[in-house]
């Protein structure tokens, strides 16, 4: 092994994705001192475990999709409900933090019941009400016009049957203006004086009926992925506006355009990196002080960017060891004397540490995969090959003693 070393960092599936569960579950501000027991199931360190936990991850953030997706048609049915003086049984939008992911499945399912339901009643009734004032609409010019001037018309009963029919396939959350467009398109059906130029209006009807319907759920897509956003944005510190953005997009009250959502995009990629680099430093402090290393005070820095520690133990006087932790993606760990030190003895003594301190490395590396971190070494320094860097470091009341005791050897 090596006293200077330079590790590429490499997470588990199972690791990365649990952090993104985490924070969406809204455990984010936990990260840091969960360590590596906060991933059940990875110290066992086989592929197939491993597999079954990301598994379980994955099964749990599209348990929370779904669930996010209901939330917003619950919104969107309720908001078209108001819109057209609607009496509707709604479920009550879910909570999904502290449920497991059968339990938010079981939820969906239920909740697809009242929903389809609703749903469909709100669709007959706006169906319904539309054909009725068309044909209310056209039977008044037909009376203006005259017998003489009436012109030919199909069978008003069998069209509006047919109208009404293809007006409840319109989904209810629509907006106005695409309500509007499909009307127009019905009006023109509905004065339509053979069957041929009936049929010929309809299609049109239901072409634009099926264009409404994709921005419908277009915009219900929008809103799941708004508050899902929102969930792991909302504590965010450097979040700026983005939070109340995302929830007029999740309420119904703005359009998600593709600065928000590139925006939004950016700062949760933020936010994942943030989680994995203290995932990292907290397991490394975990395994170094399971090894009797002691963590000097500015540990917390290796939660920031390029953040640096220092590792010390208590029956050393002259040595510690530099960490270094870049973007969680990284790490560089070197052994270096906290005082000079000249002579053969002294040279002896560093070699011993740097065996010492090698030993421990791979003690270390061993703990890391275990909690699915894993450290491919692109270079070391071995043992005896350079003399240490010598960086003074502020020592403890102890210290002297163990100076004294390593110089009596």
């Amino acid at each position: 092994m090596s006293s200077g070393v330079e590790a590429d960092i490499a997470l588990d599936a199972a690791v990365i994705a649990s952090l993104g569960l985490i924070r969406v579950l809204g455990g984010a501000a936990g990260l840091a001192a969960a360590g590596t027991g906060m991933l059940a199931g990875l110290a066992e360190a086989r592929a197939e475990v491993r597999a079954r936990r990301l598994r379980e991850i994955q099964h749990h953030e599209q348990a929370i999709a779904e669930v996010l997706d209901r939330n917003a048609r619950i919104t969107a049915l309720a908001s078209s409900a108001e819109r057209n003086d609607a009496d509707l049984v709604l479920p009550a939008p879910l909570e999904p933090a502290q449920m497991t992911a059968d339990e938010l499945v079981a939820w969906c399912t239920e909740a697809d019941t009242v929903l389809a339901a609703a749903e469909e009643s709100l669709a007959t009734g706006i169906a319904s009400a539309a054909t009725g004032r068309i044909f209310a609409a056209e039977a008044l010019k037909a009376t203006a016009a005259g017998p003489a001037d009436r012109p030919v018309a199909v069978s008003p009963d069998a069209l509006a049957t047919t109208m009404a029919r293809v007006l409840a396939r319109l989904l209810p959350d629509t907006t106005d203006d695409d309500l509007r467009s499909v009307t127009e398109a019905a009006e023109q059906a509905a004065a339509a004086s053979t069957q041929g130029e009936a049929e010929s209006r309809l299609t049109e009807v239901r072409i634009r009926i099926q264009q409404a319907n994709e921005q419908a759920r277009r915009r219900r897509d929008d809103r799941a992925a708004a508050a899902r956003f929102l969930r792991e944005l909302e504590t965010h510190p450097g979040a700026g506006d983005v939070p109340a953005r995302l929830a007029e997009v999740a309420g119904g009250g703005r359009p998600f355009d593709e600065g928000l959502r590139a925006e939004a995009v950016r700062l949760v990629g933020d936010l994942q990196r943030q989680a994995e680099h203290e995932y990292v430093a907290a397991t490394l402090r975990e395994a170094f002080e399971e090894l009797g290393y002691e963590v000097a005070e500015g540990f917390e820095t290796l939660t920031a960017d390029a953040g640096e520690a220092v590792l010390t133990r208590g029956d050393w006087a002259q040595h510690a060891v530099k960490v270094r932790v870049d973007d969680a993606r990284q790490v560089r760990m070197a052994l270096l004397r906290t005082e000079p030190g000249e002579g053969a003895e002294q040279r002896r003594l560093d070699v011993e540490r740097e065996e010492q301190w090698c030993a421990s490395f791979e003690a270390a590396r061993e703990r890391l995969d275990d909690a699915g971190i894993h450290a491919d070494v692109r270079w070391r320094i071995e043992p005896g090959e350079q003399r240490l860097p010598v960086v003074r470091q502020r020592r403890s009341r102890q210290q002297p003693r163990a100076r004294q005791r390593e110089r009596d050897r």
